[in-house]
């Protein structure tokens, strides 16, 4: 759930930080299927998104298992990549 003082922070993140490390930051929950990484829509998700230097390629979508309303960012999830590099 978005705390009214998780906004302010998020925009405060530095832009030059990858955007999975920035939602890390936000303390925001964190899924994804292989490197995609998908969070949740909220008031803290958007203002970072916003600043996301590949925001058209955002998409969202249902989740099947809580209902809610998630965000896709392809490529984005840099734990499955380190993994791959190694």
């Amino acid at each position: 759930m978005t705390q009214p003082h998780d906004v302010p922070f998020a925009e405060a993140l530095p832009v030059e930080s990858n955007l999975y490390d920035q939602m890390k930051a936000a303390r925001v929950e964190i899924a994804n299927h292989e490197s995609d990484l998908y969070v949740p829509v909220n008031d803290v998700t958007t203002a970072l998104i916003k600043k996301y230097l590949f925001k058209a390629s955002v998409t969202t979508f249902t989740s099947t298992l809580d209902k809610k309303l998630w965000y896709d960012i392809p490529f984005a999830y840099i734990p499955w990549w380190d993994k791959k590099n190694r």
